[in-house]
């Protein structure tokens, strides 16, 4: 789990194009001038690859040839694509990637769940510019539409 953080730290930018483009759109971009050309012409490699060392399978671990069993130990969370060591790890990821209130973003995953982690995504991104107060309410707000789905 060590090394996957330390390696999110290390390809954050690469995993970024990735969450900022698609494979069309780069190709179709119009970028003309050469850092940009090269841009364009490695971007979506350096995601995939950076995504693939991401999230790449741990290989099993034995101590005097007696094999460790793992299978209990999961805390990692997988989404779009990648896989995370834990939760918190994409929170953070996705805080610093696109700017937004890690705090705010935490408290919505807690209230809708690691399964809707996209939404949590898209409500912090919709009130990226929002005031405290206003982001309180929307808190309460979707709280109280959990509430209401559960009863």
């Amino acid at each position: 789990m060590a090394v996957k953080d330390e390696l999110m730290r290390i390809y954050a930018k690469h995993l970024a194009i990735g969450e900022n483009w698609t494979e069309q759109e780069l190709a179709e971009s119009e970028f003309s001038c050469k850092v940009f050309e090269g841009f364009k012409k490695s971007a979506w490699f350096m995601y995939q690859v950076a995504k693939g060392r991401v999230s790449a399978a741990p290989w099993p671990i034995s101590i005097n040839g007696v094999a460790l069993d793992s299978t209990d130990y999961q805390l990692g969370f997988q989404f779009d694509g990648v896989n995370y060591s834990s939760i918190a790890k994409a929170v953070d990821h996705y805080s610093q990637m696109l700017g937004l209130d890690k705090d705010f973003l935490q408290q919505l995953v807690s209230i809708v769940g690691r399964h809707r982690f996209a939404y949590a995504v898209r409500v912090s991104r919709l009130n990226i510019v929002a005031s405290k107060a206003v982001k309180r309410q929307v808190l309460q707000d979707i709280a109280n539409e959990s509430t209401d789905d559960i009863s």
